[in-house]
Parts: structure tokens; C-alpha cells; sequence
């Protein structure tokens, strides 16, 4: 096995383990809700920043981890072997008749590639930015207000 297909498969399983993390800590955080809710508290508010916060604070170390290593290997080219050569499938082929089966690959510049990362960096700033100065509490209010304005509740 090679240093790139290792990098790539360690660099997989950070991503699947942070999805399942993330997964469950929003289940937690609607079933810890819910259970409150059960208990007679109607107005408890299970999805503050507060809580979110409290449940992606483990998570977040994992989180810096697997986006320094995509960022090394985009930085150091780590790339599948076999992402150049087109799949052959020998049924579709078949199928095909006469067409000839072309694979056309487009590959970025180095260039496009920072521009890539310069704008996903930036997106994820100001979603955070957003999270800190309280924009998701504004969001969820107004979601709440146009959702109880179209039923007629409001």
C-alpha cells in the first residue's frame, strides 16, 4: 500500500468519524430536548447555542485534525492513483455499440485550487461569525414566525 492510499484512507475515516459524531451529538441534543419537553417543560429551548456548543466542543479537536490533514494533502498533491484512467464497464460497452465510451477529465490549476480553499476558508468564518453574534437564534425566530404566519397561527 502506498503513503498516498494510506493518507487517503486515513484521511476517510476522520471524515466518517466526524459525520457519525456529528450525528449523534444532534441526536443527543434533540433526545435530551424531547425528554424535557416530556417532562412538562413546554417552552424549553433544546436548540441554543449554549448546548450546541456544549455538545460540539469534544468534537471540535477531531474537526481541526481532519481539515489539517485535507489541507496537507491538498498542499502536498496527495491524490488517488487511479482518479486519471476512465472505469470500464464492459456491459455498458456492450450497450453501447459503435459509440466509443470517452472519459473526459477537466483537472483544476494550482491557482483554482487556493481559490477553491480561499472560499470554502471564507464561508466557514462567516458561518461562525454568524453563530457567535447570534444570527441562529434570529434565523430560528424567523423561521418559527413565516412557519406559524403560513399555517394561520399567527
Amino acid at each position: 500500500m502506498t503513503r498516498n492510499k494510506t493518507f487517503l484512507i486515513v484521511q476517510s475515516v476522520f471524515c466518517a468519524l466526524i459525520a457519525g459524531l456529528l450525528a449523534a451529538a444532534a441526536l443527543q441534543l434533540y433526545f435530551d430536548g424531547a425528554a424535557k419537553q416530556a417532562e412538562g417543560d413546554l417552552f424549553y429551548y433544546m436548540y441554543t447555542r449554549e448546548k450546541a456548543g456544549e455538545k460540539l466542543l469534544p468534537i471540535l479537536p477531531l474537526f481541526f485534525t481532519a481539515l489539517g490533514l485535507t489541507l496537507a494533502g491538498l498542499i502536498l498533491g496527495v491524490k488517488d492513483e487511479k482518479v486519471e484512467k476512465p472505469v470500464r464497464d464492459e456491459i455498458l460497452l456492450k450497450d453501447l455499440g459503435s459509440i466509443q465510451n470517452k472519459a473526459v477529465h477537466q483537472t483544476a490549476t494550482q491557482g483554482e485550487l487556493y481559490a477553491r480553499v480561499a472560499i470554502i476558508t471564507l464561508a466557514v468564518c462567516m458561518i461562525i461569525a454568524g453563530i457567535i453574534n447570534g444570527g441562529l437564534e434570529d434565523v430560528l425566530a424567523k423561521g418559527a414566525t413565516i412557519c406559524t404566519e403560513c399555517v394561520g397561527l399567527g
